[in-house]
């Protein structure tokens, strides 16, 4: 891979990584605030409840959040995940019951801080925000819980990759779809100029043989002799002008075009895949 390229998929992966911390930002302090809209919270032994609902039990907000954002989100009661949602594009979910990376229980419960970074699930890096879940009316004690959004980074990059291929698919078709379009027109006016000239040289035999009387028919055949020679260049000026524009389908060009789509692509939706360092 050149220098050039390397510094464009370095740009692309940090700049998709940004929007993805930014987007499970939101996601966590929109769901804190539905959660708290739903009812009083307060935490029971290894429960979270939500009026009388226990957190574990939810089958609605936590689906829901996932589907209308495309992360998956976990609620933990002290360290211990109890509810977890998700969507395919996020990747797959950690599992209820266990206890939360340590990096999360020390920015989180420990310190009482938002943390913004990448963590290990099972040998896969997740971009993973997690906030402070308080009880009703508890802003200034310590949390009873966490809110995670988390994404699988890789499932996400390919997902990224698959719709830049598929973007390059539809250019290609679209290439194609025009091309065949010009070259049935260039064969069309190939096909005038042949016929033109055809009709030319026959009229010209009929006049030569009808001696005198056909002198008047010979201005008509050098006319579409000169059409002809006209159609016959106009043709050539198409191909050039297809080959201009790319259009050309001639194997050897259109293979190139088709990998230059592919290249720049490639540029767009491929990131490089090195591990982020957590915030």
């Amino acid at each position: 891979m050149s220098d050039v390229s390397n510094e464009i998929y370095q740009a692309v992966r940090e700049v998709i990584t940004r929007r993805s911390f930014d987007r499970a930002m939101a996601a966590t302090s929109l769901c804190e605030r539905l959660l708290h809209n739903e009812g009083a919270i307060i935490r029971q032994d290894d429960e979270i409840l939500i009026g009388e609902r226990p957190m574990s039990k939810d089958r609605e907000l936590l689906a829901r959040m996932a589907q209308s954002t495309g992360l998956g989100f976990a609620i933990y009661a002290g360290n211990r995940r109890i509810s977890v949602a998700t969507v395919l594009d996020a990747g797959t979910p950690p599992d209820i019951g266990e206890f939360a990376h340590a990096d999360l229980v020390d920015r989180v419960l420990r310190r009482h801080e938002t943390f913004k970074g990448v963590v290990d699930y099972r040998g896969r890096d997740y971009i993973t925000v997690c906030r402070p879940l308080h009880a009703s009316g508890g802003q200034n004690f310590a949390p009873i819980g966490m809110i995670e959004a988390f994404q699988d980074k890789e499932a996400y990059f390919d997902l990224l990759s698959a719709a830049a291929r598929s973007g390059v698919e539809e250019q290609v078709a679209d290439v194609e779809q025009r091309a065949d379009g010009m070259d049935a027109i260039i064969h069309f006016i190939d096909d005038v100029a042949r016929r033109l000239q055809l009709l030319a040289l026959n009229g010209n035999i009929i006049a030569a043989q009808a001696g005198e009387h056909g002198r008047a028919f010979r201005v008509v055949c050098r006319e579409l002799g000169a059409l002809a020679d006209q159609a016959k260049s106009t043709g050539g000026e198409v191909r050039n002008l297809v080959q201009a524009m790319g259009l050309e389908r001639d194997e050897a060009a259109y293979m190139n075009r088709v990998q230059s789509l592919a290249e720049k692509a490639e540029a767009e939706g491929q990131p490089d895949r090195r591990p982020e360092q957590p915030a």
